[in-house]
């Protein structure tokens, strides 16, 4: 619909989601997504194009069992072969890039056939961590640069054991410093970021007059349904689990963007075709990780439901799983760690991979009372701020109140009896939590106890032990 010289087409937090999945935000639950109908929808969309670009805003790993399977020394090998066969031309390493090591994270960058950027992260040696450089891709005429960064919060939401050793560099120094370097020789820049929707208009408002037009960024699974414009750069982001496909038309010329038009295309799967190719090998993941994770382990009643600011009926039946198998008065879960949602119906080993696919261990530690419920009181407090996701709990139940925009508790128990300030509890949780101590928790990480397997192990057992699975909210979390 215009003189449009130049498509960029995006995707992020892909979180090997190869297959459709349906789309609960739809009466009809149409099946969304998987790779046969990204191809199709692209090979659409280029076709209208008259010259495109398609870039990759990180965190394609964690979500499916089939990109933890080994395939030549890397796992997600055969995921990352997938991928490679869409004709993307750039991409960042995002934060679940490092969900199964730091070496693996190499072999995945090293596996790509598009450089994966990640130019603000550095060594011990104060090298960069991934070699990829920026890149000057021309298209239709046009000579783009590429510049990638990872995510300003990496340390917040790695675990400590992935990333040891590592550091950032400032994100705005780092894009301001490529943008000068490669802005004489192209005529437009595009910076690919992993930080999330609000951080990256924050960082855009700080690269004002840097030479960089667009942002495509990651990592907050925000549906941009259009470009946002800040301070003079445009920002997007399409989502997550290939449900939609960012399109962001632009007209340039005289180094910078005279008209632009962007938004979201649904990835409906119906009637989607792809190459024969890029079939076979979908139908093949699937079969391959139906074999090794389809056995059903139990029956769900109920749907699961999560909820990242409040106590979710998901987030119980699992806090309850943890505490029993680690003999503990109380179990915390970071609402982070439940990533998806069940309807009834029966549960398989790799619904269970799906719904926690971080393989984190188990462990336990011991407070007093007194540092139990001001625990509770931060956690009340994030459920307001909604700076991040609260943790799920078991054992505990509070009550709070806001008194202005501080949280003050009301009442606090563990198995129904008050907190005893000088008592000391058992506390369960995942081992990324208790790294993450000062995030959530407010307090030093403590000195914990490993209790045997892991979250994702645990609740396997729990679910085969139950059999049928109902779960209903059991006002844990009470805001008066």
């Amino acid at each position: 619909d215009g003189p449009w010289n130049l498509t960029v087409f995006h995707v992020n937090d892909s979180h090997c989601a190869f297959l459709p999945e349906p789309a609960q935000w739809r009466g009809d639950r149409a099946l969304v997504g998987g790779v046969v109908a990204l191809a199709g929808h692209l090979a659409e969309q280029r076709a209208t194009a008259l010259a495109a670009l398609l870039l990759d805003a990180g965190d394609f790993m964690t979500g499916n069992l089939f990109c933890e399977m080994e395939d030549d020394g890397v796992r997600g090998g055969a995921w990352l072969d997938l991928l490679n066969r869409l004709g993307i031309d750039a991409g960042v390493i995002g934060n679940h890039e490092f969900d199964l090591g730091r070496e693996n994270a190499h072999r995945l960058a090293a596996r790509a056939t598009h450089p994966l950027m990640a130019l603000d992260l550095r060594d011990e040696a104060g090298e960069l961590e991934f070699p990829a450089e920026p890149v000057v891709i021309e298209r239709g005429g046009l000579r783009v640069g590429v510049i990638g960064v990872t995510c300003q919060g990496l340390f917040e939401v790695c675990a400590e054991t992935r990333v040891r050793g590592l550091r950032l560099d400032d994100q705005a120094a780092t894009a301001r410093r490529w943008a000068a370097e490669l802005d004489p020789d192209t005529d437009l820049l595009v910076l690919i970021t992993h930080n999330g929707a609000d951080t990256d208009t924050t960082l855009a408002r700080a690269l004002g007059g840097s030479g960089i037009d667009l942002i495509v960024g990651g990592h907050s699974h925000t549906r941009l349904e259009e470009p946002l414009l800040v301070g003079g750069i445009l920002v997007v982001q399409a989502g997550s689990r290939l449900k939609n496909l960012g399109r962001v038309d632009l007209r340039v010329a005289e180094d910078r963007i005279l008209e632009y038009d962007g938004r979201l295309i649904p990835l409906l799967a119906e009637g989607r075709r792809a190459p024969p190719e890029i079939e076979a090998a979908v139908a093949a993941a699937a079969a391959r990780v139906d074999r090794e994770f389809g056995r059903v382990i139990g029956e769900l009643t109920v749907s699961w439901r999560r909820d990242s600011r409040a106590e979710s009926n998901v987030g119980d039946w699992l806090c309850d799983a943890l505490r029993a198998a680690a003999g503990a008065d109380v179990a915390l879960l970071n609402s982070g760690t439940i990533r998806n949602n069940f309807d009834p119906g029966p549960l398989t080993l790799l619904d269970i991979h799906t719904l926690l696919p971080f393989g984190n261990n188990l462990e336990t530690f011991e407070v007093d009372g007194a540092e139990l419920a001001r625990i509770a009181r931060v956690n009340a407090q994030a459920a307001e701020s909604g700076e991040h996701g609260i943790m799920q709990v078991s054992g505990l139940n509070y009550a709070y109140t806001m008194d202005d925009g501080e949280a003050r508790l009301l009442e606090a128990t563990v198995d129904g009896q008050p907190i005893a300030p000088g008592r000391v509890y058992k506390v369960a949780c995942p081992d990324f939590l208790a790294m993450q101590a000062r995030l959530y928790m407010d307090m030093e990480k403590p000195r914990t106890t490993l209790a045997g397997g892991t979250v994702t192990g645990v609740v396997i057992d729990a679910i085969e032990a139950a059999g049928t699975i109902g779960a209903a909210t059991g006002g844990r979390i009470v805001r008066k």
